[in-house]
């Protein structure tokens, strides 16, 4: 499994900090802004349920905390991202306010992925600025976020921050990707029940029938992708009837295309459709 998890956060919150001490159980006094982004990649082995293990390469990228990433670069920099890692400084209570910003910018990018929230410098405890109600704020704007008290000076709870999210990342990943597979056996179905049919076609009811252990509207989303690549066919008729056609809803046929027998038969050549289409 190949992740792309991304650390975002004002300028000094410690990000390139707290990579340093995760991966190399180092930390350096002196600060050294990042310049774009920098990324760091590791391999780990990611306990799941019961004895598997996942191997996993994972790709972390530090960003610049300058807002032109959010305004210029988001695109290129938080495509693909799979999981985020917002980092705030608890002696400047408006980096702690900046990350929903952050948020909203790779989550428009990348869509709703897991996210872990360090609160970071806990080690500077008389200079701390964030009390209960930014607290009750954060987890009223993320509640499914857990948050950590990190330092990076000391080590506190960054091992813990990082393997959370990591293994959240991958949980993550697994479901969609099992999704995924889902979605490709209910589309195999689709088109070996309408090549079983040939020039006849189906009905969307006739497929509800085949197909019911399966949710209509997933039948009807899938159906809706094998049309789009063109591997299945629909037409639009009224039926026969004296009542004006004007009060009579169309009816749906689909039928399976040159392509879509193919494609049932060597399942393998979806991806390849895919691109072709894309």
């Amino acid at each position: 499994m190949r992740l792309k998890v991304v650390l975002v956060g004002e300028r000094r919150v410690g990000k390139t900090s707290l990579i340093q001490r995760y991966l190399k159980n180092h930390f350096a006094e002196e600060y050294t802004g990042t310049l774009g982004g920098r990324v760091y990649p590791i391999n780990l082995e990611v306990g799941l349920d019961g004895d598997d293990i996942a191997l996993t390469h994972v790709a972390f990228f530090d960003l610049m905390g300058e807002h032109s990433v959010r305004n210029v670069f988001a695109e290129p920099f938080f495509y693909g991202t799979q999981g985020v890692l917002a980092v705030c400084d608890v002696e400047r209570p408006q980096t702690f306010h900046a990350i929903k910003d952050w948020l909203k910018v790779v989550t428009h990018i990348a869509g709703p992925v897991p996210v872990a929230i360090a609160f970071n410098k806990v080690d500077k405890t008389e200079s701390l600025a964030i009390g209960p109600e930014e607290t009750a704020w954060l987890r009223e704007e993320f509640p499914l976020a857990p948050t950590f008290m990190t330092s990076a000076r000391t080590g506190q709870a960054v091992e813990d921050a990082f393997s959370t999210l990591v293994s959240r990342t991958v949980d993550a990943a697994m479901a969609s990707d099992k999704k995924s597979q889902n979605a490709r056996l209910v589309r195999q179905r689709i088109l070996l029940f309408l090549s079983e049919r040939e020039a006849r076609g189906a009905s969307k009811n006739e497929l509800f029938v085949s197909l019911k252990q399966v949710e209509p509207a997933q039948i009807m989303e899938e159906l809706d992708h094998l049309v789009r690549l063109a591997s299945v066919s629909v037409e639009e008729s009224v039926p026969g009837t004296f009542v004006k056609s004007a009060d009579v809803a169309p009816t749906s046929r689909y039928r399976v295309t040159a392509r879509g027998k193919r494609l049932a038969s060597s399942p393998r050549d979806e991806a390849l459709m895919i691109e072709e289409i894309v």
